[in-house]
C-alpha cells in the first residue's frame, strides 16, 4: 500500500513538473516570435506595435499576445497608446 502512494506521489509531481515546463517553453517561444516582431518593426521606423498588428503578423491570438507581451520583461507597454507594446 506505501509503494502505491509514494508511486502516485512520483507520478503527480512528474505531471506537474512537465505542466510548468511546458508551459514556460511556450511562454518562451512565443515572446521570442513577438520580440523579433517588435525589433523587426523598430528597424522600420515604428516606435511601438499594436496588439493586433502584432498578432496578425506573427499568427497568434490577440488574447495570447496581450498576456505575452504584459508577462515579459522585455517588452513594455507604450506610453499613452493603449495596446501597443514596444521594446524596452
Amino acid at each position: 500500500m506505501k509503494s502505491e502512494i509514494i508511486i502516485a506521489l512520483v507520478v503527480l509531481v512528474l505531471v506537474a513538473t512537465h505542466v510548468v515546463l511546458y508551459r514556460w517553453v511556450k511562454f518562451k517561444i512565443h515572446e521570442g516570435v513577438i520580440l523579433r516582431c517588435l525589433r523587426d518593426a523598430t528597424d522600420e521606423g515604428g516606435p511601438s506595435y499594436h496588439t493586433d498588428a502584432i498578432a496578425a503578423h506573427t499568427e497568434l491570438l490577440a488574447r495570447r499576445v496581450a498576456v505575452v507581451c504584459r508577462k515579459s520583461a522585455e517588452i513594455q507597454s507604450a506610453p499613452g497608446v493603449e495596446d501597443s507594446w514596444s521594446v524596452k
